[in-house]
């Protein structure tokens, strides 16, 4: 059951053996997550946001991280990969805010990349890319952008737990066989 693009569940009764769950809110809380977790994101300081984008790339391998920034975002080298045989060096740039990241901000960021002498570009974003900006990364010049939208960060963010706790929680759905009341 794919409840992540919003399609409407019936829900009869929630188990809980501790408190009764109201089931309109869980269903809300099941499905708006990624958009609350996307509103925390947009409204932490610059300072808290560095840091976690920071625990982020630590997390996820990149290490010896050096830090700059600029009007907008934050940018900055590392290591992926921990200096072993398949370790290279990393340009990142984050962009926080709820618009589109163009082809021209890719295109300026490659270009960043490349003056970095870095070996691979990863471009953060709490939005989204346009089309033309994901065409633009898939190009084959080198050095390859990796791009990471809002959906994908809050993804990562419950991939690593970071800010985020899953909680399991049954849900009984009760269906009245009228079948079997009929052959009774």
């Amino acid at each position: 059951m794919n409840l992540q693009d919003g399609s409407q569940m019936e829900i009869a009764a929630a188990v809980d053996e501790h408190a009764p769950v109201d089931p309109q809110a869980l269903l809300e809380s099941i499905l708006r997550w990624r958009d609350e977790l996307t509103d925390v994101l947009e409204q932490m300081p610059t300072d808290a946001f560095e840091r976690l984008i920071l625990r982020v790339l630590g997390k996820d391998g990149v290490s010896d991280i050096d830090v700059s920034h600029t009007n907008d975002s934050i940018e900055g080298m590392g290591v992926f990969g921990g200096g072993g045989f398949l370790s290279f060096r990393v340009s990142f740039r984050c962009i926080r805010g709820g618009g589109r990241i163009s082809s021209a901000q890719v295109d300026d960021f490659r270009r960043g990349v490349m003056v970095g002498r870095a070996d691979k570009g990863l471009l953060i974003t709490t939005g989204r890319f346009t089309q033309e900006a994901v065409l633009k990364a898939a190009n084959e010049r080198a050095p390859e952008i990796r791009l990471i939208d809002g959906e994908e960060l809050v993804g990562k963010l419950k991939e690593l737990s970071l800010g985020v706790r899953t909680e399991q929680v049954v849900v009984e759905r009760v269906i009245v066989e009228r079948e079997w009341f009929g052959e009774v």
